[in-house]
């Protein structure tokens, strides 16, 4: 399994990793490594790798911002020439001052009157062309500075933009450098690792996985492709990254008629799928919901986050665990806050920096930050629990076309924490809540709303909770998922492990972190065959039509 990110926040990969070692896969999830060094880890009888990431063309990108306009042509053309024109400058001005000394000296010592003329015209002149280098070095600095600021907000140029939209690898890898260096490592990984399925979540990893499969067919070996598209690419919106969802988009429409078999998480983005790129056979859909271990009783069965926050049962307490950015909506919950004066809002981030700290200050500014609290991450499998004391989850998303059909994570998590909901009356959250009857809805970015919404809950929360019921939230499980993933894995590889337990619970695949391999075949001998496919046929569920 391929992931972009550092594997701990991501809980749909872990229980993929752990459900398919469970059911008997030799399971190897290859992630980011934080540390920049490989690192290894389990998770349960599955094994996390974090690739060591060489990040070349991500730092060369970084450095060699696009020269735009006029400025651009002034404009030093990386920040590393910048820094070193400046700092000749500053010697040079350094330098001048002591040629200044020198020629003082000479008068002092008694020098003739012609020797004084000369060294005090080559001073002038010296001095003049530092003058005048000084400047020019200012106006190529400033230039350079204030295209770099500029990439920061808008990385990519008009032109970029157009050819990443041919779906030009050469255009992605410029736009996007960080799929060059996950093809460099991850890649690696691919080929190091030898697997049966590659299973690549999110676009960023189908086309390493696509190729790292055609490399193990050029070797005699065949591997099959499994695309999970945990967004709708071509409906997300990045202010501060124009490309990413051009690049991304085109990625997936230029890899996905490879993929054996396509994976996503939502209907509605199944939907899309088929409708984008034209796919024969509707995308399998794996819903990310909690794990029925994970299930709690109402409440929580320990002090959770109310107890963390040493708040009493009187007090309205708001809960957001994941991702925090502006398009997320957060600031409609925090510029509610003085209509609710005995509401506190919690955020469970990775990160307080960003647009947390822009929250953070927000709430400062408007008199709230006592009741605006950041807490850190936990375990996805203490989640549940966690936030159950809570009054309500909120989920406050605003208006792009892949928030329109989502439904979060975090959503399935306030089911299994059994925790009533505010959300906003986006497409598919709005519509689940309404017919669900576990919350309350508001209207996109309208505060006072939200502050409605919220007394709504508060005021009737046993009423919003009694729809959980056993066997409600058995249906909302991931358990209940796990099914169609493992019959997707083993249609695509024409191979049915063997559950450890079903082998005399010697584990041993998973345990030693090996692929296990033995017999001419190649096959570890806890795998039977089930109807392989022919290893050049075309992706069933990616042809176009």
């Amino acid at each position: 399994m391929l992931v972009g990110n550092f594997v701990d926040g991501d809980s749909r990969v872990q229980k993929e990793a752990r459900c398919a070692a469970a059911a008997g896969w030799d399971t190897f999830l290859v992630g980011r490594s934080p540390s920049g060094r490989r690192e290894e880890y389990a998770l349960g009888a599955a094994r996390v790798v974090r690739a060591a990431e060489t990040m070349t063309a991500t730092r060369y990108r970084a450095a060699h911002p696009h020269r735009r306009g006029v400025r651009g042509l002034v404009a030093y053309r990386s920040a590393e020439l910048s820094r070193a024109r400046h700092q000749r400058q500053r010697l040079r001005q350094r330098d001048l001052v002591a040629d200044r000394e020198l020629v003082a000296r000479r008068v002092a010592d008694g020098a003739g009157a012609l020797e004084v003329l000369w060294a005090g015209a080559v001073l002038r002149v010296r001095a003049l062309s530092v003058r005048l280098r000084g400047r020019w070095v200012a106006v190529r600095k400033g230039a350079f500075d204030r295209n770099y600021a500029a990439a920061a907000s808008g990385p990519s140029s008009a032109l970029e933009r157009l050819l990443v939209r041919r779906g030009g690898e050469a255009a992605a890898w410029a736009a996007q450098p960080r799929l060059a260096d996950f093809e460099d490592s991850f890649g690696r990984m691919a080929d190091e690792l030898a697997p049966d399925v590659l299973h690549a979540n999110d676009a960023e990893m189908l086309g390493v996985a696509v190729r790292a499969a055609v490399r193990a067919r050029a070797a005699g070996r065949r591997v099959a492709v499994v695309y999970d598209a945990h967004e709708y690419t071509a409906g997300d919106i990045r202010p501060e990254d124009v490309t990413w969802a051009p690049v991304m988009t085109a990625q997936e429409a230029k890899y996905i008629p490879m993929a054996d078999a396509v994976v996503t998480a939502v209907d509605t983005f199944a939907d899309k799928l088929v409708e984008h790129h034209g796919l024969a056979v509707r995308p399998t859909v794996v819903r990310n919901m909690p794990e029925a271990s994970t299930f709690t009783v109402p409440g929580g069965r320990g002090p959770g986050v109310r107890g963390r926050l040493g708040l009493g049962p009187e007090a309205t307490l708001l809960v957001y665990p994941g991702s925090v950015t502006p398009i997320r909506g957060l600031d409609t919950a925090v510029r509610a806050l003085p209509q609710l004066p005995e509401a506190h809002l919690a955020l469970l981030v990775g990160s307080r920096s960003g647009h947390v700290a822009e929250l953070a200050a927000l709430a400062g500014r408007l008199g709230v930050a006592e009741r605006f609290h950041v807490l850190d991450y936990v375990p996805v499998e203490d989640l549940t629990d966690f936030i159950a004391s809570a009054t309500a989850g909120v989920d406050t998303l605003r208006r792009i076309p892949t928030q329109e059909l989502t439904i979060t994570t975090k959503y399935w998590s306030y089911i299994g924490a059994r925790l009533p909901v505010v959300v906003s009356d986006v497409k598919a959250a709005g519509e689940l809540t309404r017919r669900l009857g576990n919350g309350a809805v508001f209207e996109v970015d309208d505060v006072d709303g939200f502050a409605r919404a919220v007394r709504t809950v508060a005021r009737e929360r046993e009423r919003y909770a009694a729809v959980y019921t056993d066997e409600m939230l058995a249906a909302h499980s991931w358990e209940g998922q796990v099914p169609a993933l493992l019959q997707v894995y083993e249609r695509v590889s024409g191979l049915r492990p063997v559950p450890e337990e079903a082998d005399g619970g010697s584990g041993e695949n998973s345990e030693s972190g090996e692929s296990g391999e033995s017999g001419e075949s190649g096959e570890p001998d806890d795998w039977v065959p089930v109807s392989r496919p022919d290893p050049l046929h075309v992706a069933e569920t990616a042809a176009h039509s």
